[in-house]
């Protein structure tokens, strides 16, 4: 199967290099910016196509690595520029799903790496954390999955229906955890840190916790006064915060709470909750 890809930016140019690097046949790249096809060709050692009906022509399969609102405008570019009949096309976004594809004629699917890829030079060196989600239609849904799995990645399918709630979650695990990492710095600014020593007192904590969450799961990885039951120290932590930051900490406690009691049923939380639920 000879692989292209429509988008040379970061996700483009690591998925083709990981996967040509793998043994799949990647052929190249288009860009609207030429010289981005140019670079991402020479970084993967592939060859940048100087039209879209090149691109479609000269592969079985094509990636639209765009962002999520070009996706439309540039499917509608490639439906004018040749027959999309048969082929297989792929988006790699989390929140859109395959039916972005419907009455093309080709084969659709969303193919989505739940990874934060953020170099576009140095990513595809620790894609195989990434876990991948495939979506679409059934003729093609096995082969991706081999073909993925053929290249050391963890994968499954999902349903369209799926979709949304999949793309929720992932935004929880990442970007959320962005917001509640600047609330804690922001609270030891508040206490006299310096922005850049408030992050360096936060490192270690947050990337051991987070080590020790992949590895074990939350149950196992949970510490803290309301893991402990102590409702004396969760009282005196809603004292002195205010605002979003107390907000936050009372709804993150209380999904703190239900994990503490899976750790310790014969622990009583009366107490926190009491304290959790008055606001």
């Amino acid at each position: 199967m000879k692989i292209g890809f429509y988008g040379a930016g970061r996700v483009g140019c690591t998925l083709g290099r990981y996967m040509k690097e793998h043994g799949l046949s990647v052929t190249g790249y288009y860009n609207r910016t030429r010289e981005r096809a140019l670079e991402a060709a020479q970084q993967t050692g592939t060859i940048s196509y100087e039209s879209v009906s090149s691109l479609v022509n000269e592969n079985d399969a094509v990636f639209l690595t765009v962002s999520d609102q070009a996706i439309a405008p540039v499917l509608e570019e490639l439906k004018q520029a040749a027959s999309l009949k048969g082929k297989l096309l792929c988006h790699t976004s989390g929140a859109l799903s395959s039916g972005i594809f419907t009455g093309t004629g080709a084969y659709g699917y969303s193919i989505h790496p739940l990874y934060a890829i953020s170099n576009r030079e140095t990513s595809y060196q620790t894609l195989e954390r990434a876990f991948f989600t495939v979506e679409g239609a059934p003729e093609y849904l096995d082969t991706w999955l081999e073909l993925l799995r053929g290249c050391g990645l963890r994968c499954r399918a999902i349903t369209a229906e799926e979709k949304v709630r999949y793309h929720a979650s992932a935004v929880m695990a990442s970007n959320l955890v962005c917001g509640l990492y600047a609330a804690a710095a922001e609270e030891l600014r508040a206490c006299g840190f310096e922005a850049e020593e408030a992050d360096q007192a936060l490192a270690g904590l947050f990337l051991d916790n987070a080590s020790g969450i992949a590895a074990k799961g939350p149950v196992v990885q949970l510490t803290g006064p309301v893991e402990r039951g102590d409702a004396e120290t969760v009282a005196k932590h809603l004292t002195v915060l205010s605002g979003r930051n107390r907000e936050t900490y009372i709804i993150l406690s209380r999904q703190v709470l239900s994990v503490a009691e899976s750790k310790n049923p014969d622990r009583d939380y009366s107490e926190v909750r009491r304290l959790l639920e008055q606001d």
